[in-house]
């Protein structure tokens, strides 16, 4: 079974010489069906999880990753209407834990988290995914950002 989501989320690639970025901006308001969604996908009750921008237009396509090269590391195929990310189950956890927190808080301790990817197609590891949120307490120190997420 699959899920799709249209949220208020703003999706961008951003392609660097040699490195591409795909940001996933979230609106508060996006929160509630993110986070059950997550829990669905981390529970494997649903098999992919398809989140579209609210005005239809990128989207990105989550599946859990069974078995990664490289552990932690998503894999991603970027496109710029839509792309697919096969995330490891800790990664996942992770990045469940950030947003839950955040809905629970409505105050993340940082405005971001970064999770490193490998391109699907070439193997190259230089490859990122940023989730990012509206509401953050002020900048810290990186080594006191680790703490706290891991707390």
């Amino acid at each position: 079974m699959n899920k799709d989501l249209r949220l208020p989320v703003d999706i961008q690639l951003k392609r660097h010489p040699g490195q591409s970025v795909l940001i996933l901006s979230f609106r508060g308001e996006a929160l509630r069906d993110w986070c059950l969604g997550l829990c669905l996908l981390k529970e494997r009750l649903i098999d992919s999880l398809t989140v579209t921008e609210d005005g239809g237009g990128r989207a990105v396509k989550l599946q859990v990753l069974a078995n990664p090269k490289i552990p932690g590391r998503i894999s991603a195929s970027f496109g710029s209407d839509r792309s697919q990310l096969e995330i490891p189950t800790t990664s996942l956890e992770y990045i469940q834990a950030f947003f839950l927190r955040y809905y629970r808080d409505e105050m993340a301790d940082v405005d971001h988290i970064d999770m490193e990817a490998i391109d699907a197609a070439t193997g190259k590891q230089d490859e990122y995914v940023i989730f990012r949120v509206p509401d953050s307490k002020p900048a810290v120190s990186p080594a006191e950002a680790g703490r706290r997420l891991r707390g």
